[in-house]
């Protein structure tokens, strides 16, 4: 059975998707660089804060399917403005809003977002977490989220197992899939609140930070 690759291309600093298959020779290595100073024009001049203790709460017992669930119709929100209605995902919508890439999420496009909780993120050392807000560290920052933002609309059910999200050169995220409990993990994050409609895509609600990894399926 032939690999299948979710290829991120950074664009305007969110990933981009394309489905193929890895047999041929002519596949292209879709990570595009971002250099220090494209990135700071795209963040623009203004400063955000860099202090994330108010924004870390963590919900231990959090229940996933309550998310979104006082809201008639999520599609009369974009993506972002969808994730601001929930508390738990303040600590993701800070750093959306500090790296200023809610403009490339334009209205008229179709992306899917992994959206970390607040409890994922608080595996996060809280001063890693900080730097990431500082200006000087704005392509790091990108870099983070363009792991979590695909510019297709992806449903859960397309995900499975014969597939990878290529992120550069020999970097991949993994995906898994579990048929008995319909369970998919991107990138070791298991999406626990799955196929939530934005006007300009679907928000899948995770609960760890996507990783990337140098492994890919035997035989490839």
């Amino acid at each position: 059975m032939k690999q299948r690759f979710l290829t991120p291309i950074v664009a305007v600093a969110v990933a981009s998707l394309s489905l193929f298959s890895c047999a041929g020779s002519s596949e292209t290595t879709a990570m595009e660089s971002t250099t220090m100073s494209e990135t700071q024009t795209m963040a623009g001049s203004t400063e955000t804060g860099t202090d994330m203790s108010a924004e870390l709460s963590v919900t231990d017992d959090l229940e996933y399917d309550e998310m979104f669930s006082d809201i008639t119709e999520t599609k009369q929100y974009d993506l972002i403005s969808l994730a601001k209605t929930s508390p738990n995902l303040s600590t993701f919508v800070r750093l959306v809003e500090a790296a200023d890439i809610s403009d490339a999420l334009t209205p008229d496009g179709k992306f899917t977002i992994f959206a970390p909780t607040n409890q994922a993120f608080s595996s996060m050392p809280t001063d890693e977490l900080n730097n990431l807000l500082k200006p000087e560290n704005k392509a790091d920052l990108l870099r983070v989220l363009q792991l979590h933002i695909l510019p297709n609309e992806v449903a859960s059910t397309r995900f499975n197992n014969d597939q990878r999200i290529k992120a550069g050169e020999d970097r991949y995220i993994n995906i898994t899939t579990n048929d008995l409990t319909s369970q998919v993990s991107i990138g070791g994050a298991t999406i626990v609140r799955p196929d939530i409609e934005a006007s300009n895509g679907v928000l899948h609600v995770v609960n760890g930070l996507i990783t990337t990894t140098t492994d890919t399926l035997p035989g490839n």
